[in-house]
């Protein structure tokens, strides 16, 4: 058994243990990707794996000052070089579709604010999310127990 498939097994008992659903299929994280490359800047994001433990760098509240990679280059993957994951590991991911940018040290920061055509690729695309205070969670797998 080559490392994908001991990885591919290891989801698939944690996904049975914990008692998750799959909520997005990897037709539905294509699509997403695609809508995303179509934004005006792609948006800072946090994933969480299903074989990951949650902790405080999962937090995702605040505006960012920079856009992540979405490794929109890479196959059947979330997040790019330092942070790829493949779809059918992906428990969640938070978004936020808005930029800082600094507007020097005695004004305040410009918000660059794209949610609604980030909204608009949800509803194009039928991506069911959740949204608290501005970050929205796109569920590949939701507990069930």
């Amino acid at each position: 058994m080559d490392k994908t498939e001991k990885y591919k097994t290891k989801i698939r008992q944690i996904i049975q243990e914990e008692g998750l659903c799959s909520v997005m299929n990897n037709t539905k994280w294509k699509e997403l990707k695609k809508g995303i490359s179509e934004l005006p800047f792609l948006p800072p994001f946090v994933i969480k794996s299903v074989d990951e433990q949650e902790t405080d760098w999962h937090n995702f509240d605040k505006d960012e000052y920079n856009s992540y990679d979405w490794g929109l280059y890479l196959e059947n993957y979330l997040g790019g070089d330092m942070y790829a994951v493949p779809f059918y590991a992906v428990e969640w991911i938070k978004i936020r579709p808005r930029l800082l940018k600094y507007q020097g040290r005695l004004i305040k920061d410009k918000v660059i604010d794209e949610t609604e055509d980030f909204l608009a690729v949800l509803k194009k695309y039928n991506i069911p999310y959740d949204e608290q205070n501005g970050t929205y969670i796109i569920y590949g797998y939701r507990r069930i127990k």
